[in-house]
């Protein structure tokens, strides 16, 4: 925030009244700095939450790309292989690289290694934690697959890990999940406002009865 305001040649308290705050109190965050985690890879979530000019989001994005960087995830999966037919090794390639050029591209890159037979691990690195898991989820599939096709035996050994120094880190793709999600919960919760709201008003006030209405008629 002190860089950008020096940037803009701004007082740093206006640029927290312009919309500094707003990234704690309209994002839905307990934290500003998840706030801008998320702003670095989608900026129109964020964004659309606050009253930020097209010249503050620039010289924002602009520091925050300089200034701040998001550790990867290392998610790792083991898995053992068996084969007892005679082509039982070539089997086991198969089915390893099969999965490797099914799911690797140029957006994914799924490293497969034998730790000590027939034991084997799957990792990617990717700052997408949910995606990465799901991918290793599906070269598991394809390796299964593959396997009970040419009768070899496949043992998931325990479900997608988070290994290294951020295991504990959330990604930023949970943390924009969790703001759609707060978001449908608000829109829920202001659709029962109006519905309870409309209970209270009374539809029949100053109507008047029709035949009370005609008796003063005749009266006249």
């Amino acid at each position: 925030m002190i860089e950008v305001a020096i940037k803009l040649k701004v007082d740093l308290e206006s640029l927290y009244e312009a919309w500094g705050w707003e990234l704690y109190e309209n994002c839905g965050f307990e934290h500003a700095y998840d706030a801008i985690r998320v702003c670095l890879q989608d900026p129109e979530a964020i964004f659309s939450k606050i009253n930020i000019s097209k010249e503050h989001q620039e010289v924002l994005l602009q520091t925050l790309h300089r200034k701040m960087t998001i550790n990867p995830f290392k998610i790792r999966v083991d898995f053992s292989l068996t084969c007892t037919t005679f082509d039982g090794i070539e089997v086991i390639k198969e089915a390893l690289l099969t999965a490797k050029h099914e799911i690797n591209d140029e957006t994914w890159k799924l490293d497969f290694k034998m730790i000590a037979p027939p034991v084997y691990k799957c990792e990617v690195i990717t700052h997408q934690r949910a995606e990465g898991e799901q991918k290793l989820r599906d070269a598991l599939a394809i390796i299964k697959r593959v396997m009970r096709a040419n009768k070899g035996h496949f043992k998931q050994m325990g479900e997608p890990t988070i290994i290294g120094s951020n295991k504990d880190d959330t990604d930023v793709a949970e943390l924009i999940n969790y703001m759609a999600a707060k978001d449908q919960d608000d829109e829920e919760d202001g659709e029962e406002d109006n519905q309870e709201g409309m209970g209270d008003i009374d539809l029949t006030e100053n109507v008047v009865d029709a035949e009370e209405s005609d008796e003063e008629e005749k009266k006249q």
